[in-house]
């Protein structure tokens, strides 16, 4: 068993009212760069409750105290999540979010390549995929036992939307992708479905051809590499990881577009004016979002923070203007600064250990020297 100093801790006791769960957050012997990140997040909620060194004696003194002064229907710290309600999980550390992401996905791919030989992920552009770069490691460990090994050329790997630009372009998801993480792993490179960025030249007029080719592609493969639904004729990802916009869009499907609500035969749609440059694009149509097994965004930093809570918390779900909320069943993992302005939403804490002792107290250091 791991002895931590109670020193410049905050205590989490085993039962709390409903705001003080909300305002707590992670047992730790904190560096001072962690102690300065926590007193900026006290400072914008309330008070922390924190512990030094306290008896037995009086640490059952406290509870009884907690136990008196707040409601049982309020004292949720035990309870199970309730029906219906986003399943959302905080971690300390942005480093911490992206292990757990990468676990999540490592293990979502050896699930789907036992049950029917391949696995079919789906990943969104921008930082996202840096948050998966950790599984670069697996094929580095000579030592990792076969059988756990990531079978990469089982993976299919799709994006949920992309930029009609040359793949070389510095501004292709798939070049970023590729970039960052699978030209350095096993993966066979026609497992890599791209956009066909030999339809066009340019970006005018290139999403219309490009979205039917798309389109035409996922349709081509066969059901083991990508499941259908007998229902919808819609595919079933395995995975799909997304993030979201400032303004809540996913995918290129930005908030009150007419295509944020198609819903035709078609999974890959053209969007010509997006609001963000370059204007023409090939996005996934929301009903493909919705079909697939398992959605996952990942939450990190504050400027994520009032955008996740609008998202979960009082946006609309069904008209389009935060299409992010129009996702169902969705799982979210935060950071603390991520989550720091949720106020309602039933939240899971995760302690896989101190980040001192797991050597993620440097997070906030490398942050600031970049």
């Amino acid at each position: 068993m791991l002895s931590v100093s109670l020193r410049n801790t905050i205590f989490i006791p085993s039962e709390l009212s409903r705001s003080d769960y909300h305002r707590t957050r992670f047992v730790t012997t904190e560096t001072s760069a962690q102690k300065r990140s926590r007193n900026n997040i006290n400072q914008r909620r309330a008070s922390v409750v924190r512990t030094t060194r306290m008896s037995s004696e009086q640490r059952g003194e406290r509870r009884d105290n907690d136990n008196k002064n707040s409601r049982p229907d309020n004292d949720f710290m035990t309870k199970e999540r309730p029906e219906g309600a986003p399943k959302c999980t905080i971690y300390y550390t942005a480093r911490l979010v992206a292990k757990a992401l990468a676990d999540l996905t490592r293990k979502r791919a050896k699930e789907s390549i036992d049950e029917r030989g391949f696995f079919a992920l789906a990943i969104a552009g921008g930082s996202l995929i840096k948050m998966l770069q950790s599984l670069k490691d697996d094929d580095d460990d000579d030592e990792k036992d076969n059988k756990n090994k990531i079978e990469w050329e089982k993976w299919h790997v799709f994006w949920v939307d992309e930029r009609c630009v040359k793949l070389e372009d510095e501004e292709s998801n798939f070049g970023g992708a590729n970039e960052t993480l699978f030209k350095h792993v096993n993966i066979p490179r026609e497992n890599l479905h791209a956009i066909d960025d030999s339809l066009f030249e340019g970006n005018k007029g290139a999403s219309e051809p490009a979205a039917k080719a798309y389109d035409k592609m996922l349709k081509s493969l066969s059901k083991d590499i990508l499941p259908r639904d007998d229902q919808n004729n819609l595919p079933i990802f395995d995975l799909l990881l997304l993030g979201f916009g400032p303004d809540g869009h996913i995918c290129s499907l930005f908030p009150n577009h007419e295509l944020v609500k198609v819903n035709d035969d078609r999974w890959i749609l053209p969007i010509a004016d997006s609001p963000k440059p370059p204007p023409e694009r090939i996005t996934f149509s929301m009903p493909v979002v919705n079909n697939a097994k398992q959605k996952v965004f990942a939450v990190v930093g504050e400027g994520k923070a009032e955008m996740a809570k609008h998202i979960l918390e009082d946006a609309n779900k069904t008209n389009g203007s935060i299409p992010a909320a129009m996702v169902e069943d969705a799982e979210w993992i935060f950071d603390v600064d991520g989550s720091s302005k949720l106020t309602w939403t039933h939240v899971k804490f995760e302690f896989p250990g101190t980040p001192t002792l797991l050597g993620l107290d440097t997070d906030k250091k490398e942050e600031e020297r970049r």
